[in-house]
């Protein structure tokens, strides 16, 4: 296997947190977010220049220097939201991969409350959020399971039936700004624990890159280096079709977006910016 994960907390999960506590305060009803729980762990003086437009346009201007990824960001995360506000009759276990500050068990947890959650993720991330909820008084459902784990290594099924997940259930399984970050071997051992340790109908949600450090493609070039000054180079990079890909593992396509396609949904205008351009927004089920 690859090297494993640097012990430190990772910057695109604290990246991502922020721009859905940024999308909170926004005015502009396309660009409005509803996770107030990223909002509530902002440090207070990021909290007070996100209230106000000026001071809000001025922190997205310094921070997100990649065109097009706050609202990739934003329209994925309205994506997510839907699928777990929506009939989840039958899901026995969600599995969020690389959790990193998400919110969702919280934020829906009328709709999650018989379901078991494992939100997985490296030691320094998963224990920076809980510290960070602890210190702003926000508890955590009884029906979530934290599984501190380093994606890179071996023993993921170990490690998860540890904290009593059960195989051969029906899941939902999230890996939400996640793939474009791990070896391809890890992505591969992933999906075959997904395959091989769920039921028919289970959901995975993920989204993908693809030529991402082709630098012969436009905006490719900063998107990169933004990703390598973060300590997270690019890894995983989807070669030929996705639908080949998920058929290897049993599962069948629900739902492809690509910019466009959420660029519409989403923001009613023709497509990102360039540098969200390459990246891809699926809903699989498990067919055997």
């Amino acid at each position: 296997m690859s090297k494993p994960f640097k012990l430190k907390v990772s910057t695109t999960a604290q990246g991502t947190s922020l721009m859905r506590a940024i999308s909170y305060y926004e005015k502009n009803p396309f660009y409005k977010g509803e996770d107030f729980i990223a909002s509530a762990i902002l440090p207070s003086f990021l909290a007070k220049m996100a209230k106000y437009n000026f001071s809000r346009t001025t922190l997205k201007k310094a921070l997100f220097k990649v065109p097009g990824i706050y609202e990739y960001v934003i329209s994925r995360t309205h994506f997510i939201d839907e699928i777990f506000k929506s009939d989840l009759s039958g899901i026995e276990q969600i599995l969020i991969f690389g959790a990193g500050f998400d919110s969702r068990a919280i934020r829906f947890e009328k709709e999650l409350k018989y379901i078991k959650i494992f939100e997985i993720d490296a030691p320094p991330t998963q224990q920076a959020k809980i510290s960070r909820f602890a210190e702003k008084n926000i508890d955590f459902p009884a029906n979530i399971e934290f599984v501190s784990f380093d994606l890179t290594q071996e023993g993921l099924g170990e490690k998860l039936e540890e904290a009593g997940f059960r195989k051969h259930r029906r899941c939902l399984i999230l890996l939400e700004g996640l793939t474009y970050y791990l070896p391809q071997e890890t992505i591969f051992s992933i999906f075959d624990f997904i395959c091989n340790c769920t039921a028919e109908e289970s959901q995975v949600i993920f989204d993908y890159a693809f030529g991402l450090a082709d630098n012969r493609i436009p905006g490719n070039e900063k998107n990169y280096q933004s990703l390598v000054n973060a300590g997270e180079s690019p890894g995983f990079v989807l070669e030929g079709e996705i639908q080949d890909f998920l058929k290897t593992y049993n599962f069948e396509i629900i739902e492809e977006l690509d910019s466009v396609k959420l660029a519409k949904r989403y923001f009613n205008i023709e497509d990102f910016e360039q540098a969200a351009q390459k990246f891809r927004l699926v809903n699989a089920v498990k067919k055997n």
